[in-house]
């Protein structure tokens, strides 16, 4: 599924050349941040010409005086999404607001008994992207495994052509996905809303 959303938090996608000869591939790499510093980096990055995201919601919040106010939640903590190249990343990775970049603990290490970096698919970042801008219901991200319900469309909506998995809870239920090495965001749905892919 192609997804073409874009907010102020999101930057048109490169055109995808992975295969193109002699272009380096650009992966989705996951960097640390200071705590509460994620937009700021995110902001600081575009700067600089590179497409970096933060798993972000805007929603409602009501104040103390009564005030309503529509601000950005951030949905991961110390965590930015960075769409470089190897190369880009190198030079990424020297400035002072990351701190490093995360690495895949289950990867097989190298000669130097080092783990691969952490990359998420660009087809993970793609559902994720889409369901934090459509939901019209908070999305919460949890570090456990879920087990797979029935895999589903949603049919009607502002989430409607979405694909991903339905996970039930009594009388609820939420559409979830999974983010490789980071954990599932769900957000709650009407079951009228989804159809069973077989």
């Amino acid at each position: 599924m192609l997804i073409n959303a874009q907010t102020d938090n999101q930057v048109t996608p490169t055109p995808k050349v992975d295969d193109a000869v002699g272009v380096p591939a650009r992966k989705w790499f996951i960097a640390m941040v200071g705590r509460n510093t994620e937009k700021a980096s995110r902001e600081r990055l575009q700067k600089l010409g590179y497409e970096s995201y933060v798993a972000t919601q805007n929603e409602l919040r009501l104040w103390r005086t009564g005030q309503k106010k529509q601000v950005e939640r951030v949905l991961i903590s110390n965590l930015i999404f960075i769409h470089a190249t190897e190369r880009e990343r190198l030079d990424i990775v020297h400035l002072p607001f990351i701190k490093y970049f995360l690495t895949d603990k289950a990867g097989i290490p190298n000669d130097f008994g080092r783990h691969p970096l952490a990359v998420i698919p660009d087809h993970q970042m793609d559902m994720l992207r889409f369901m934090l801008y459509h939901a019209d219901s908070p999305v919460t991200f949890t570090p456990e495994p879920l087990h797979l319900g029935d895999r589903i469309r949603v049919a009607r909506g502002p989430l409607a052509g979405f694909e991903g998995n339905v996970l039930r809870q009594g009388h609820r239920a939420y559409l979830f996905i999974t983010l490789d090495l980071l954990g599932s965001a769900l957000t709650e749905i009407s079951v009228d809303d989804l159809e069973k892919i077989a």
